[in-house]
């Protein structure tokens, strides 16, 4: 079976963004779901009217809660270009279908321009890449495990740091490469 991989290269990140026009739908999903970290089924729930908030909400089923993620000022600006150049209103869907503008791109759809992104640039990338990769370079940012585990809604940060794919390797590099006091 084969697991999805985070994009541990910022390089490779920039080149993956590359790929589509910027201001295009695909590359503000590529944009969308490596600033959020939300699985592709979440994104493509996105509404014009609270992402033009900088916001990205849902309320869950089971608990009646609302969970809201804040947008960075950059996805901010992308959107707000995006939605005047494609006349959207607030009532729609961020990620359209060119098909029915009163719903979304399908999950195959989105899987099929991340796939796209990757190939284009020699790499395996899923939709489910994305998710993994915001998590593995905000933990490399310093961004503190537990707020990665909050995020993700992990168990445990063992679970987490498997998810965002620190290895034995990379621990052994940093303990093998630290002479403290010596």
């Amino acid at each position: 079976m084969n697991t999805a991989e985070p994009i541990k290269d910022l390089k490779i990140v920039n080149e993956v963004m590359d790929v589509y026009e910027k201001g295009s739908k695909q590359y503000l999903l590529l944009a969308y779901a490596l600033n959020t970290g939300l699985r592709i089924s979440d994104i493509l729930k996105a509404n014009v009217q609270d992402s033009l908030k900088g916001i990205w909400k849902e309320r869950e089923q089971k608990t009646g809660k609302e969970k809201i993620i804040q947008l960075n000022a950059k996805l901010q600006l992308l959107i707000r270009d995006y939605v005047e150049a494609n006349n959207l209103q607030e009532n729609d869907y961020l990620f359209y279908s060119n098909k029915d503008r009163s719903k979304p791109i399908s999950r195959v759809q989105a899987h099929r321009i991340v796939a796209k992104a990757g190939d284009m640039v020699g790499v395996t990338l899923s939709c489910h890449s994305l998710r993994k990769t915001f998590g593995y370079i905000a933990y490399k940012k310093d961004v503190d495990l537990s707020l990665l585990q909050y995020i993700f809604n992990h168990s445990s940060q063992s679970v987490t740091l498997r998810y965002i794919g620190i290895t034995q390797d990379e621990a052994n590099k940093v303990t093998s490469g630290l002479s403290i006091g010596i």
